[in-house]
């Protein structure tokens, strides 16, 4: 009898080891849950942070760089819109190959404003929303980086459909066209893995600031050359004294130096006797030119009863048009 009482003593002490260690393993177990779970977790957080195999951070700072190339570019198209065509471009290299051409063409500019202009405005914004991301990681910014790099696509649309016509190529012009389009790539790709980066989660009044910032920095432009920049002279009576002198311009359609000759004297160019030489232009006279055998545009001709007197072929000043036709006073 006292040895089956120590059996059952003895065999109650080891099913109550079995059911503590069997618990002990259970609650090791269950740690080793959390924790898996829990890298999990901190691993998703770093994939949040990560486009592919690149970070966030890199990517933002090549869009910075390649946002302080766009700004530069766009400031040298600005100040070869207005430079005197004397001078030409860094990129004017033929007919069919120049900034010039299709940076002075009717084409580059929108509401009196040169569209390069706009050009600098759009990189600015960029640069800031850029530097605001990189400066607060929490910003949230990759939908309206993505959202301005649209609106830039708009702009190289328009200026390859200018192109197109012109039948020329700026390559200043295609060098910002390729930066936006590779911002573009960018922000999209920054935006992919981000849960937040979404249409239905953008709220525009998170945006409120941004948006005033946007309107007020192309507002300042139009505002400008409408309001500001004051009325053109008046060079009515001057067009029409240098055509009853006898003086002609040789020009074209397609001619960079012609179109800032036409805004330098603008309505009152329709004074002026402008031939057409472009064989694809408008009323083109391409013969005539032949027989005149102007050799580039524009060609000031000054004849006096069907006899050439003289004749100039580049850019002329208002002052130096004056000189040429004889109209002085």
């Amino acid at each position: 009898m006292f040895f089956l009482v120590n059996f059952y003593v003895v065999k109650r002490q080891v099913y109550k080891s079995k059911i503590v260690s069997l618990g002990d393993r259970c609650s090791v177990a269950k740690k080793n849950r959390t924790k898996k779970v829990t890298r999990k977790s901190s691993s998703k957080k770093l994939v949040s942070n990560k486009s592919g195999f690149f970070s966030k951070k890199l990517l933002l700072q090549v869009v910075l760089v390649l946002g302080i190339v766009g700004l530069l570019t766009s400031i040298y198209l600005t100040s070869n819109h207005y430079s005197t065509v004397e001078g030409g471009s860094a990129c004017d290299f033929s007919e069919h190959v120049s900034c010039s051409l299709v940076n002075s063409s009717t084409f580059s500019e929108m509401f009196n404003v040169p569209v390069a202009i706009f050009g600098v405005v759009w990189f600015i914004v960029l640069l800031l929303l850029v530097i605001k991301s990189l400066m607060d990681t929490k910003s949230a910014l990759e939908l309206p980086l993505v959202i301005w790099s649209l609106v830039g696509l708009l702009s190289v649309i328009y200026f390859v459909i200018a192109e197109i016509i012109l039948q020329a190529l700026c390559p200043f012009c295609t060098v910002v066209h390729v930066i936006v389009l590779l911002i573009l790539g960018l922000s999209i790709w920054m935006c992919k893995g981000d849960k937040k980066a979404t249409l239905k989660k953008f709220k525009v009044g998170n945006y409120r600031g941004w948006i005033a910032l946007t309107i007020i920095l192309n507002l300042l432009p139009l505002l400008y050359f409408n309001v500001f920049a004051g009325e053109q002279e008046d060079h009515s009576s001057l067009a029409q004294c240098i055509t009853e002198s006898g003086v002609d311009m040789y020009g074209s359609f397609r001619c960079g130096i012609c179109a800032k000759t036409r805004s330098m004297f603008g309505d009152a160019f329709e004074g002026i006797n402008e031939i057409e030489c472009h064989p694809q232009g408008e009323d083109s006279e391409w013969e005539l030119c032949q027989e005149k055998k102007i050799s580039g545009t524009p060609t000031w001709i000054k004849e006096v009863d069907g006899l050439e007197i003289d004749r100039h072929t580049g850019f002329l000043s208002i002052n130096e048009l004056r000189e040429f036709s004889g109209c002085t006073q």
